[in-house]
């Protein structure tokens, strides 16, 4: 008995010993490595070949927060063609970077992995590549030790410490085919080749690096979702009208919307100017309607009133003057350049205490449109992006799935979120390296015009409910309702139908600018004797524009005729103008003959007419006796072209 348990204990021991053997002789090919890189730690091993290079072995481990993204022989990553075959692939290189580490592959596929920790959220990025061949790459994972899955909000967490853990995207722990495998995959496919690993937080669940690869941020769905609305503002809109229940903004957005869709014409037999009286029309419609001569005049109250709010918040070195949109090309086409100085010295003592979200995106924009019309001079907005983009970061807000800005952390503002948007869009675009924000812009309108549902209105405000430590939510706050009408100019800010101040200073000099609906204006010529543009608008359509810091002139051209000035141009079928010049401003009226029309200024004073010849045998005889008076030459011409008290024949045209 005695020598039975002697026998057991030496079998024991050589077992172990044996298994102990090819642990080690495992373990002691090739070099170990181990790298940290942010919340991802990644170990493995590689060998050293004959000509210096390192040959990658296996395992491989990519840690982060409780999940184990491995590698083996047993369990290697899965190519899965286009007819449903999964092959292993080999691991042919791993490379590693300060932020990343990739694991390179056979048959040209990859995968990526980026760490990154923001705003208390710890986040992985793990990205592939593969050939058009490849339908899907299946990447192994496990649960570390101490971590669990557990479902919350008909979500699957991992748990693992204090806090909660998802894939973006439902990737991994949701995926049908993998959630009860004993061996899971995270599934990166050739339509969605990117997932994100990151820190669940309910107030702002959402990495900023994440937001590009999110569905509601996709241009598609921004697309989708603009498209949407115009429809459903149509049919509010038409609706209005046909029941004869409009205001002005009404009048404008319908009008403006059917233009955009080749049907000007029937918005205007459609929408009666007559519902909307004379006396109550303004500059808001006036580019659709006679009566120019006055809705002009509500332009200039509301412009001076506009750079008096501006001057003052300058003034008081207030920040909130970045809340006007445009508003370096305002002061421009305003020529105020002076308060444009004065902003650049409040620039100078910029704090994050003084700035707010509404006012950071103000300052991107001014960045961009400063460069615009001042491309030579120091852009000391353009100093201070950093500093606005890390205040509208913290002002960002994941609720339920949608992305959200918030200035005071209490409220969501409709128009604001919107016009933040279209910054945000703009900035992302005009800015390759700053190509994500494009995607948050996107990702707030989808986010905030969802909530519309069916109908094309909105509450002008949202409550936040909850606390950072909670789940966040919104309440609709509806004590001020924003219907189609007054949504349409935040919401559709591409349609250049709708009633506009569109600058001319970058095609000629500063202080021209024109309020417009026409689809473009071009300067052709601008010189000391000639100033000409060329306007856009469907043939046989008529429209007015008011056009500021026009140069004195002595003759205009339309359609290739010279026109004289006349008070009543409007009530004619036909082109038109009055001038004004101790403002500066042009009242056009244009009946188009052609899509693009020439309009031509001979600027200045006309010249003098050159004296006729007289032989002087001729002029002898005709020279009265001394103390009589010409009583048979005529006097000057009546009906010079161009002076703005010369009358006009019907039509206008001369």
């Amino acid at each position: 008995m005695k020598h039975k348990s002697s026998r057991i204990v030496a079998l024991a021991a050589l077992y172990i010993f044996i298994i102990f053997g090819i642990f080690v002789i495992q373990f002691t090919i090739g070099k170990t490595f181990s790298y940290t890189i942010g919340a991802m730690s990644v170990s493995g091993r590689h060998e050293v070949s004959e000509d210096g290079s390192a040959v990658p072995l296996l395992p491989l481990h990519i840690v982060s927060n409780g999940l184990d993204f491995y590698i083996t022989e047993q369990s290697p990553i899965l190519a899965e063609t286009k007819d449903g075959n999964k092959i292993p692939v080999k691991v042919d290189a791993y490379k590693k970077s300060e932020d990343s580490f990739t694991v390179e592959c056979s048959d040209g596929i990859s995968v990526l992995f980026t760490a990154y920790s923001s705003g208390g959220i710890d986040a992985v990025k793990i990205a592939a590549k593969m050939p058009a061949e490849t339908a899907n790459i299946y990447f192994p994972w496990k649960l570390t030790q101490t971590a669990r899955l557990e479902r919350h909000d008909n979500k699957i967490f991992l748990r693992y410490g204090k806090n909660r853990y998802l894939f973006k995207g439902g990737y991994g722990f949701e995926n049908s085919d993998e959630q009860n495998s004993e061996f899971p995959h995270l599934v990166l496919s050739s339509e969605k080749p990117t997932a994100f690993y990151e820190t669940y937080i309910p107030a702002q669940s959402l990495a900023f690096e994440s937001i590009p690869d999110t569905l509601l941020a996709s241009d598609n769905v921004y697309s989708e979702t603009k498209t949407s609305f115009r429809d459903k503002a149509l049919a509010f809109l038409e609706n209005a009208v046909i029941s004869k229940n409009y205001n002005e903004d009404i009048l404008t957005a319908y009008i403006a919307e059917m233009a955009s869709r080749g049907q000007f014409q029937k918005a205007k037999q459609n929408a009666e100017p007559l519902a909307v009286p004379k006396e109550k029309r303004t500059y808001k419609s006036c580019t659709f309607y006679n009566n120019l001569v006055q809705t002009e005049k509500s332009l200039a109250v509301y412009d001076r009133e506009k750079l008096k709010n501006i001057s003052s918040d300058i003034s008081l070195n207030s920040a909130s003057a970045f809340k006007n949109r445009a508003l370096i090309p305002y002061l421009v086409n305003h020529s105020k350049t002076n308060l444009i100085f004065a902003l650049q010295k409040n620039m100078q003592n910029l704090s994050e205490e003084n700035l707010n979200a509404c006012n950071a995106a103000g300052i991107l924009e001014a960045a961009m449109d400063y460069s615009l019309f001042f491309p030579n001079n120091r852009n000391i907005f353009y100093e201070n992006t950093e500093l606005c983009e890390k205040i509208l970061k913290d002002s960002l807000f994941s609720i339920d799935e949608g992305l959200f800005v918030s200035s005071d952390e209490k409220q969501i503002d409709t128009e604001r979120t919107l016009e933040i948007a279209a910054i945000l869009i703009r900035y992302g675009k005009e800015n390759p390296e700053k190509k994500a924000w494009k995607f948050v812009g996107q990702m707030l309108y989808s986010s905030i015009l969802s909530y519309a549902g069916e109908s094309a209105s909105l509450p002008a405000y949202f409550d936040i409910q909850g606390s950072k430590t909670t789940k966040l939510g919104l309440m609709a706050n509806d004590s001020v309702i924003l219907y189609a009408d007054k949504l349409y100019p935040l919401a559709v800010t591409d349609n250049p139908a709708f009633p506009h101040e569109e600058s001319l200073g970058l095609q000629s000099e500063h202080g021209i600018w024109a309020w417009t609906s026409s689809n473009s204006i071009t300067v052709t010529q601008n010189n000391a004797k000639v100033f000409a543009f060329r306007i856009g608008f469907k043939t046989e359509d008529m429209h007015y524009l008011i056009i500021r810091g026009i140069r004195p002139f002595y003759r205009i051209q339309i359609h290739g005729i010279n026109f004289r000035s006349d008070q009543r141009f409007e009530i004619y079928n036909s082109s038109g103008y009055v001038y004004d010049e101790r403002t500066g401003t042009l009242l056009l009226k244009l009946k188009h003959k052609k899509d693009f029309e020439d309009i031509i200024l001979s600027l200045g004073r006309p010249p003098e007419p050159a004296p006729i010849p007289v032989p002087p045998a001729a002029a002898q005889e005709e020279t009265p006796p001394a103390g009589t008076e010409n009583t048979q030459g005529g006097t000057e011409e009546s009906s010079k072209e161009g002076g703005e008290n010369n009358g006009t024949p019907p039509g206008g045209e001369n």
